[in-house]
């Protein structure tokens, strides 16, 4: 058998607590240690290995190729041993342990949803709730970092495992109805790229969707406020006069009781939602019970 360098699991935690912080002591204080003991862990580690891990300055100056590598590899483990964990308290009451569940932010009110009939089905499950842009939540599923994502699946990361079909999302126009002088109803794209609109950033997957429905009728409407948050436009369209585009899933929850809804038509443009999983075998047990709940459950 070959021999293992001397490194233990703390080390490697030590080094994803580098990654997530990109410094030495917010690091060193997530993970109960000083900052030197740290430094000392992490160079331990790097004399194991028999390669730089980090660039060294004043601050974290990030990772090197092989300290990259190395990252990659740490998540890996870890994610591996907390299956292993959650595996071995597997019991007739269900699984036990953390759910990490990255989620698009059109899709936070379904992802609330969903993880209260979940953690109501299995009460020993705790479930952290990530909103994250498509990007993040693709790598996150490579990196191990997430066990899951409800995100759009178009174009799912080449390491998904699978993708499960959730729900269709649709779009509506939000405002005061002053603001459009009409009463709510249908509108067309052509109609909402004449209002003065705020929008989502151009990061964000729902801007990039939105700009490409507009982009079919030949329109390019220039919002006049762009945020990377529903909760920025929703206080602005409440008390100015502005509009703004949201998923039907946001409305459905509530969340514009006060405002006029418009839904969009001509086009009609649906983007479909999934929950992606890691290409991993064997699954962890909290992520097959999410998969397995969802095949015997709907929610509506």
């Amino acid at each position: 058998m070959e021999r293992l360098p001397p490194y233990d699991l703390i080390d490697l935690r030590l080094l994803v607590a580098l990654a997530e912080h990109r410094h030495f002591a917010r690091a060193a204080e997530a993970c109960a240690l000083s900052q030197p003991a740290l430094s000392s862990r992490i160079r331990r580690l790097e004399t194991a290995l028999d390669t730089p891990l980090i660039f060294r300055g004043k601050r974290f100056e990030g990772f090197t190729p092989e300290g990259e590598k190395a990252l990659e590899w740490a998540r890996r483990i870890l994610s591996d041993c907390s299956g292993l964990v959650q595996d071995l308290k597997d019991d007739v009451e269900g699984p036990k342990g953390i759910l990490r569940l990255g989620v698009v932010p059109s899709a936070t009110p379904y992802a609330g949803q969903l993880s209260g009939a979940f953690v109501s089905r299995y009460p020993n499950v705790k479930v952290q709730v990530l909103s994250m842009s498509s990007k993040a939540l693709d790598a996150g599923i490579v990196d191990f970092s997430l066990d899951a994502a409800i995100t759009y699946h178009e174009a799912p990361t080449k390491k998904v495992g699978s993708i499960i079909p959730l729900f269709e999302e649709t779009y509506c126009l939000v405002a005061r109805p002053e603001v459009v002088g009409r009463g709510a109803g249908l509108m067309t794209w052509e109609d909402a790229a004449k209002l003065p609109l705020c929008l989502l950033t151009e990061d964000m997957q729902n801007r990039r969707i939105i700009d490409q429905v507009f982009n079919t009728v030949g329109c390019s409407p220039e919002p006049r406020f762009e945020a990377n948050s529903f909760n920025a436009l929703f206080a602005l369209v409440r008390r100015h006069a502005f509009a703004t585009i949201l998923p039907r899933v946001q409305i459905d929850a509530g969340l514009t009781d006060d405002l006029g809804v418009w839904d969009l038509v001509a086009p009609v443009h649906k983007s479909f939602i999934g929950l992606a999983v890691a290409d991993r075998d064997p699954m962890l047990p909290v992520t097959r019970a999410l998969v397995d709940f969802l095949a015997k459950n709907t929610l509506g």
